[in-house]
This record gives C-alpha cells, sequence and structure tokens, in this order.
C-alpha cells in the first residue's frame, strides 16, 4: 500500500548545515552558469543578507527532493531558483513543493521565466500558471550573475495581488538592486 506523500518546506539559516551539500549539487545540475551564483556566494547570503530565505523541500519530512531560494522585500516575494532533484523530477512533486511554499508565503510572488520562444519554456510557464502565476508582457532583462556575461531576456511572473501594470518598473529596481547588485 502506498504512503500519501507530505511534503515540507524546511528553512535552512546556517550557511555550515550539511545539507546544503544536497542543495548545491541540485542547484549546479539544474541551472547553466549563466543563471546561477557560485554556490559559496549562496552560503554567505544565508549568513548576511536576512531577506534572502533557502528552503530545503522534503518529503515524510526525511527526503530531500529539492529547493527554492527567494528574497522577501516585505510587499512582495522574489523567487530566485526553485528545483526539483533530477532523481525524482517529473513525477508531480515540483507543483505539490511550490503548493506548499506558497502556502507560507503571505505576500504576492514574483519569479523570472524564460521567453516562452521554446517548447520546454512554454511548458515551464505553463507549469507556473497552472500553479495560479500569470506571466506578465514587460520586457525584462536579467542582469548577469558574473561580470562580464551577457543579460538575459526574460519575463517576470506573479501569483497574488500585485498590479504589475503600475508597480512594474518599481519590481524590477528592487529585484535588480537588492538580487543582482544593479542599479
Amino acid at each position: 500500500m502506498s504512503r500519501k506523500l507530505a511534503i515540507s518546506c524546511v528553512e535552512v539559516k546556517e550557511s555550515s548545515d550539511a545539507r546544503l551539500a544536497w542543495v548545491e549539487a541540485t542547484y549546479n545540475d539544474s541551472f547553466p552558469e549563466s543563471e546561477r551564483r557560485d554556490f559559496s556566494l549562496v552560503r554567505r547570503l544565508l549568513e548576511e543578507q536576512p531577506a534572502f530565505k533557502l528552503y530545503l523541500a522534503l518529503v515524510n519530512e526525511e527526503q530531500y527532493v529539492g529547493f527554492i531560494t527567494f528574497w522577501h522585500f516585505g510587499l512582495f516575494v522574489y523567487v530566485e531558483h526553485f528545483a526539483i532533484d533530477s532523481s525524482v523530477r517529473n513525477g508531480g512533486l515540483g507543483s505539490l513543493v511550490m503548493k506548499e511554499q506558497l502556502s507560507l508565503i503571505n505576500v504576492p510572488v514574483v519569479l523570472e521565466v524564460e521567453l516562452p520562444d521554446e517548447e520546454l519554456n512554454r511548458r515551464r510557464i505553463g507549469f507556473y500558471e497552472r500553479l495560479g502565476f500569470v506571466l506578465d508582457d514587460h520586457p525584462y532583462r536579467q542582469p548577469p550573475y558574473r561580470p562580464g556575461e551577457e543579460w538575459l531576456d526574460m519575463r517576470l511572473m506573479t501569483c497574488g495581488k500585485l498590479g504589475m501594470e503600475p508597480s512594474f518598473e518599481e519590481i524590477k529596481k528592487v529585484i535588480y538592486k537588492e538580487v543582482y547588485n544593479v542599479n
């Protein structure tokens, strides 16, 4: 008889937490270098940036299945990275984990997605739309994580009551300044 999956999202607060080795492996496996910072900087953010949060995604309180990192800016949360470990992908865990994380956040949520110009990108956008996110039409460019790299054409998606029409520029300004150190 199969056991019902209990999904939990557990905050990691210490850069020395041994479970970060799991996160680092998933992080490096899931995102191209141009879409992530060096993981040593993720560890540093845990210590130095109170707005930066990292949560482990666990099944039945013990099995690691992925992670989410985000920045809590008061009026909204910006999800920087979300990934399910490759060993358990495509089984529906991603939506269960994101639903659980969203239930813990009481403000609107913003995240970046690739342009809907390729099938995989459209599928990813559809995944977030099924969770209640809305694709924003404003042109948006993700600043580079490393000096000398290119800016990436992306779009923002939002979940919750956050009027992008009046607030897009302010949201972009906060993300650029706080996440990417770009004024």
